[in-house]
């Protein structure tokens, strides 16, 4: 009885620590929108048909070592311009509906710090290509060249 007593404290000494770095472990498989606000855009309404839905797909890997000391950032992210490019190729005029999503897959411990890290996210841009059935107006600027001399930049917003 006396020996089990003494390896009860050297045991659980052991196990405990084992436990909580086994059991701290986790999957992540979170999907997000990046969809903002913004307030900076000016909106005009024109007639337009649809050409179709372009897609964009890019990965970024972010690494860490051990400690944190070696951090690296491999890849890109989807943006705007990425969509409208391919839009581009289609020659539609412009892109509406524009979502943008990340998939983050990795996996966390309670011991990344000791071990390093590594995460993927995914991102995946849609939108729709439009093209302008009119010719869109100058919103700044003469109506036409001849009027270049007297046009009044003020005059598109006193209408």
């Amino acid at each position: 009885m006396g020996i089990f007593q003494n390896l009860k404290k050297p045991l659980f000494t052991l196990l405990l620590p084992l436990a909580l770095l086994s059991g701290g472990c986790t999957s992540v498989n979170y999907t997000s929108s990046m969809a903002g606000v913004s307030d900076y855009a000016t909106l005009v309404f024109k007639s337009f048909f649809v050409l179709g839905t372009v897609t964009v797909s890019a990965a970024e890997t972010h690494r860490a070592g051990p400690f944190g000391f070696v951090k690296s950032v491999e890849g890109s992210k989807v943006t705007y311009n990425d969509l409208v490019h391919a839009a581009a190729k289609i020659e539609a005029d412009d892109i509406i509906d524009v979502r943008i999503d990340i998939n983050t897959a990795g996996k966390t411990s309670f011991a990344d710090w000791l071990t390093g890290w590594t995460r993927t996210f995914t991102y995946t841009g849609t939108a729709l290509a439009i093209k302008y059935l009119d010719k869109p107006y100058q919103e700044y600027g003469p109506e036409s060249p001849e009027d270049e001399s007297s046009a009044d930049p003020l005059d598109f917003f006193r209408r």
